[in-house]
């Protein structure tokens, strides 16, 4: 089961996934993950980031003094939350100061956490963040998108490790990615879910022609 849950803080969406374990993809809103978990009376065994900017780490400085789960992230953005590297946090743009988080499980491209049934398949996107993931999950065909791509635009390339070029072949493999095993629903960083179907029109619409796909 996939609970959305939107950060009222920084409009950004966050998903709880309950399978025999349970994971946490994103944590821009800890009261209502907070409350949701205890609605639900579970914990968190997983706290997953798909990138290290602030409005998507930052409940997990709250979370993580009320649940043991494993904090995870790309390894390369997992660098930048152990520094508490200001720049590529965005802790300035935000107005706020972000403490070190020391990350369980630094997570590389073709890693997978397996929650039971479900499995979520790492995909690095690098572009919006050096360290940006996806989280592809093949049963339920869900793609877990971060801030790479949203179900109407792409992610923001202007800010500190941001990259045109490395986004335009990210999005080139989540349109491989659809062709080849199929994406039914896109669950975005921010805004309404998607579908696989929005992830060549987007890339058209910002991008231009696919190359590589």
């Amino acid at each position: 089961m996939i609970y959305p849950i939107m950060s009222s803080n920084y409009r950004s969406n966050c998903y709880l996934i309950v399978d025999k374990e349970v994971a946490l993809i994103d944590s821009g809103n800890p009261p209502t993950i907070l409350k949701k978990i205890d609605r639900l009376n579970i914990g968190i065994d997983y706290l997953i980031s798909t990138h290290c900017h602030y409005d998507h780490i930052a409940g997990l400085f709250e979370i993580r003094e009320k649940v043991d789960g494993l904090m995870a992230a790309h390894e390369i953005d997992a660098e930048a939350m152990e520094r508490g590297d200001r720049d590529k946090i965005l802790s300035d743009m935000f107005g706020v100061h972000c403490p070190k988080l020391q990350v369980d499980i630094k997570l590389k491209d073709g890693d997978s956490i397996n929650l039971g049934n479900l499995d979520l398949q790492v995909i690095h996107t690098p572009g919006h963040s050096e360290g940006s993931i996806c989280l592809y999950e093949p049963r339920s065909k869900s793609l877990f998108s971060g801030d790479t791509i949203f179900a109407d635009s792409i992610g923001r390339t202007d800010l500190p490790g941001g990259s045109l070029s490395d986004l335009r072949r990210s999005i080139e493999r989540l349109i491989r990615l659809h062709h080849e095993s199929g994406i039914k629903i896109i669950y975005p960083g921010h805004g309404p879910l998607g579908n696989g179907e929005d992830i060549e029109k987007i890339y058209k619409m910002y991008l231009g022609k696919p190359q590589k796909v």
